[in-house]
């Protein structure tokens, strides 16, 4: 199963607890308060969705949401191909 950046950021914003219009790709993960626990979170619920396993480990130095969403939506995609 595919996932959409529309899919992902509603993830992201229930899981973070932030208002989903404030989600802009140019964001810092750090401005917008998204924490190590709320990735760790994400991805527990990326794993549980879309039967993908995503370390956090495995998951390159990123700053913003754009980077994040771009990585993700990679991983899934092609595990999903």
């Amino acid at each position: 199963m595919k996932v959409t950046e529309a899919q992902l950021l509603d993830m992201i914003a229930e899981e973070a607890i932030i208002d989903r219009a404030t989600l802009k790709r140019e964001a810092t993960l750090g401005d917008l308060g998204i924490s190590s626990l709320d990735v760790i979170t994400l991805l527990f619920e990326l794993e549980e969705k879309f039967g993908v396993v995503i370390e956090e480990g495995d998951m390159p130095a990123m700053t913003t949401l754009g980077e994040m969403v771009d990585y993700l939506m990679g991983r899934i995609n092609a595990e999903a191909a």
